[in-house]
Formats: C-alpha cells, sequence, structure tokens
C-alpha cells in the first residue's frame, strides 16, 4: 500500500474545503430558518436545526487540530478560509495590525497542521 506524503499544498486544500464547509453553514445553510419564539407554537416544523447538522468526519478531523493550535493561529486560518475577500481586508477584521502579521500566524498555523497530520 503506498501512502503519499501530506503536502503544505494538500494541508492548504482540506483547509479550504474545511473553510467552504463551515463558509456555507454560517450563511444559514443547515440551520432553522424559525427563531425558537415560533417554534413553541408549531405542532411540527421542517427545517433542520444546528443540532442535527451532519459534520463530515474530515471536518470534525480539522476542527480539533485546529482547536489546539494557539489563538493567532486560529485567527489566521479564520482570514484566509472562511471570511470572503482578500487577506489585508479580512487581517484587519479579525485584529491583526497588518496583512505581514496574518500571513506569519497563517505561515505558523499550517505548518503546526503539516506536523500534525503527518505524525498522525
Amino acid at each position: 500500500m503506498i501512502v503519499t506524503p501530506v503536502t503544505i499544498k494538500k494541508i492548504r486544500a482540506i483547509l479550504r474545503r474545511w473553510g467552504k464547509f463551515w463558509r456555507q453553514r454560517e450563511l444559514g445553510k443547515g440551520f432553522s430558518r424559525q427563531a425558537i419564539t415560533e417554534q413553541i407554537g408549531a405542532v411540527k416544523s421542517n427545517f433542520s436545526t444546528s443540532d442535527m447538522m451532519h459534520v463530515p468526519h474530515e471536518i470534525e478531523q480539522i476542527d480539533t487540530l485546529i482547536s489546539k493550535l494557539r489563538p493567532e493561529c486560529i485567527r489566521a486560518i479564520r482570514a484566509q478560509y472562511l471570511v470572503e475577500g482578500s487577506l489585508a481586508i479580512s487581517a484587519k477584521q479579525l485584529g491583526f495590525e497588518t496583512k505581514r502579521s496574518a500571513e506569519f500566524w497563517l505561515f505558523k498555523a499550517e505548518n503546526a497542521l503539516l506536523l500534525e497530520l503527518t505524525e498522525a
């Protein structure tokens, strides 16, 4: 059995899939469209709630690895892969002083994930 090594390119592809999955969920796909107070009087709801949302195993695994990173690394990953727009703008939105600072933490985060996945 041939196992291909994990590369930074594969890490970035995995993070893009992770970001796309959560970005779609944050936009409302998969969550209830009714407020809790509206659902109290309703007999049956045809909407799925966040509790019923299915998260693929790969996404859960990446979530677990990301949660172990430093807060700056997590913010950098969010800036690059979750927030729409350029890294410079999203870095400012998430509290980085400069784009270069966000790139530094993103590099550290991607390398930490690379290490984790090559050891696993």
